[in-house]
């Protein structure tokens, strides 16, 4: 049995390389890459180390072997900030090529990607970037939407087409226990009801532990959220809440 996916519902797949697979689209979405953390940290003053390699074009490759994927969608926070520096921007044309080559490539602005739009430009890569993405029923976006009143417009809408709001911007993780002693804190998807909440994608992202940090996104806090989904050991363990 693979235990490193998970059917939501029929033709949502959850794989614990923090993505999603929409099968009868052929789509492909993972959100909060934050390309050039450390990079942007330096910028700032803070001398995190820069001999780790970023490796979320490498992985995303991987689940290009995976799925025969027609389109894949980065749902926001592609870059942590998008600093003016030759790294960042090699990373983002490997990227474009690599990608691009196998699948159509779709970017999702987040709060993170103020500037990216001038940076891929500068970088001389012609990539737009989209607010939203429809696909088949589902809406996928970032999940910085600040209107509550567009964020229940947006489920409502989704759910009465039996689809979901497919967002990041969490980073939500769970922590798991044996009731003794051990426990783990773990990535997780979260799920319920019209909604759909991925990982993070980076490898730098902690994760916000559910249930002791509010949500920042307001389609969270308007959806009741059922269940989590956690990845550990490569594997996916669902968890009701």
């Amino acid at each position: 049995m693979d235990r490193s996916r998970l059917e939501l519902e029929p033709g949502v797949w959850l794989d614990a390389s923090h993505a999603l697979w929409l099968e009868e689209w052929k789509t492909l979405a993972v959100a909060d890459l934050h390309l050039g953390y450390a990079w942007a940290h330096r910028a700032e003053g803070q001398l995190l180390p820069i001999d780790t390699r970023e490796d979320s074009t490498e992985r995303l490759l991987k689940l290009l072997d995976r799925y025969p994927a027609r389109e894949v969608i980065l749902l926001g926070d592609v870059v942590h900030r998008a600093v003016d520096v030759p790294a960042l921007h090699s990373e983002l044309r490997w990227l474009a090529l690599a990608i691009g080559e196998r699948a159509r490539l779709r970017l999702i602005g987040g709060n993170h990607d103020r500037d990216l739009a001038a940076t891929l430009a500068t970088a001389g890569i012609a990539l737009e970037i989209a607010e939203t993405a429809n696909v088949g029923p589902h809406l996928l976006l970032h999940g910085d939407q600040a209107n509550e009143s567009v964020a229940g417009s947006h489920l409502d809408h989704c759910e009465k087409l039996c689809g979901r709001v497919i967002l990041g911007h969490e980073h939500p993780a769970i922590t798991l226990s044996d009731g003794v002693a051990s426990h783990a804190k773990c990535p997780c998807f979260l799920a319920g009801p019209g909604i759909l909440v991925l990982p993070a994608f980076s490898r730098w992202a902690a994760g916000s532990e559910i249930g002791r940090h509010p949500f920042l996104s307001p389609y969270p806090r308007l959806q009741p959220i059922e269940c989590a989904v956690a990845v550990m050991a490569g594997k996916l363990l669902r968890v009701p809440l």
